[in-house]
């Protein structure tokens, strides 16, 4: 039995060469669908497998009975929990469900993936996240995958006048708006590490859970934007989600923003054709990138009013500014000029902190 395995957190993609397999009791699949083989036979299987989702078994079966070939379920503490389903979709291709795992075969991966994507967009159960979630983007041997990451309870600021300074939460509802109104565009979020970059990012999450998937690129991976599969990527996530608006982020994009050079100029180019043109219009995708340098520094094609839809410079505060933030969070800070909100909300238990005072500190 020949068999490749490329496997990402939320997917695994598998192509099995069945011709010298006379049964399949192997590990891959250890209770065998066994109507799938007597399908295919001897002719290549191509697999793709959603993992860790909560199917809405009910509807499964109230909808797809006459093409349930076999089903298993037993009593738990909860009721009926199925386990083990086979499917029979038509067009060559079959659907195992065993737990919280989908499989889906098809005579080629792409016919595979779509029905699996179709399936979920379909059957699975919203991911509940009481404080919103994004969606980790994740690459493996040229698949793109996700990996849902949901949002703690803790470093949120919940007071933006007070944290970002007067004005921002006006600054933030027009933003929103702006969200809300452009299916596509680029905002930048300037400022030095610590300045409460990433903590609005969290908010922005929790408060467009409703109305927004967040999906997040960390620094490692931002060579995802040149992949061809990329804009397959996403179309499957617009036909999955046909009622969100999406939002990429991009941390610490100061490289792939900078003046197009050759280490950039791939990863530059692929930003400017997702936030504006013709390639904008398809994908409908809003991109955050937030960065430590100045704005001077990156390549001046991204400040393009109509690309631009939103700039914010998070400074350091001022040392009457961080007292007033320290006393309401009960915290007292070290004697220096300026602070970040991370030397605020976690200070270095090791320097020495000043004495308390009574009032606002000058």
């Amino acid at each position: 039995m020949k068999k490749t395995i490329h496997e990402s957190p939320a997917a695994v993609q598998c192509h099995i060469d069945l011709g010298q397999v006379p049964a399949i009791g192997a590990n891959y699949l250890a209770n065998a669908p066994l109507p799938v083989l007597a399908h295919y036979g001897t002719a290549p299987l191509h697999a793709y497998i959603l993992r860790r989702e909560d199917w809405d078994h009910a509807r499964i079966f109230a909808e797809k009975d006459r093409s349930i070939l076999r089903s298993d379920c037993w009593e738990s503490v909860r009721g009926n929990d199925w386990r083990d389903i086979v499917i029979d979709e038509g067009g060559g291709v079959f659907f195992h469900i065993e737990a919280g795992r989908l499989s889906a075969f098809g005579p080629d991966h792409t016919t595979a993936r779509n029905a699996a994507n179709s399936f979920r967009s379909e059957y699975a159960r919203p991911r509940s996240a009481a404080r919103g979630c994004y969606h980790l983007i994740t690459i493996s041997s040229e698949h793109i995958g996700t990996e849902v990451v949901e949002i703690s309870a803790a470093a949120e600021p919940c007071d933006l006048d007070l944290n970002y300074g007067q004005g921002f939460s006006a600054w933030t509802s027009d933003f929103l708006e702006a969200l809300g109104s452009k299916s596509s565009g680029l905002t930048l979020f300037e400022g030095p590490p610590g300045t409460g970059k990433t903590s609005f990012l969290r908010h922005l999450i929790c408060r467009l859970k409703e109305s927004h998937r967040f999906y997040f690129i960390p620094p490692a991976n931002t060579g995802v934007l040149t992949n061809p599969e990329f804009i397959g990527f996403w179309s499957q996530q617009h036909a999955a989600h046909p009622d969100m608006r999406f939002v990429c982020v991009l941390e610490d994009a100061e490289e792939a923003l900078m003046v197009r050079e050759n280490d950039n100029r791939r990863q530059a180019a692929a930003i400017l054709n997702i936030t504006d043109g013709l390639l904008a219009d398809f994908l409908r995708l809003h991109v955050i990138c937030s960065i430590n340098c100045k704005s001077t520094e990156i390549d001046p094609a991204f400040l393009r009013p109509g690309r631009l839809i939103a700039h914010r410079v998070f400074p350091r505060l001022d040392a009457a500014t961080a007292h007033r933030i320290a006393e309401k969070a009960g915290r007292l800070l070290p004697l220096q000029n300026d602070y970040s909100l991370a030397e605020i909300f976690n200070p270095n238990p090791l320097k020495e902190r000043q004495p308390p005072r009574i009032g606002f500190a000058a």
